[in-house]
């Protein structure tokens, strides 16, 4: 099954269980992940956000930042 199918039947799931779906496959992206290497992405998003909340940097809309993401991955 492709992902593009996967992603299909899953938008089709009633809301809460999209919402455990959504959940579970959150909590899936740190599993293979050590402290070690989680340090410097946390340190890079703490740097971020003061930067966000001191004005320094504008934000992007969430439709935004995802028709980038899709582009970037070729999706859209």
């Amino acid at each position: 099954m492709s992902s593009q199918q996967i992603i299909q039947e899953a938008v089709a799931l009633p809301l809460a269980e999209r919402f455990l779906l959504a959940q579970e496959l959150w909590q899936s992206l740190d599993a293979g992940l050590n402290d070690a290497e989680a340090q410097p992405a946390l340190t890079e998003a703490i740097r971020r956000d003061e930067e966000l909340s001191a004005g320094h940097v504008a934000g992007r809309s969430h439709s935004d930042v995802m028709l980038a993401a899709r582009l970037a991955i070729g999706c859209a």
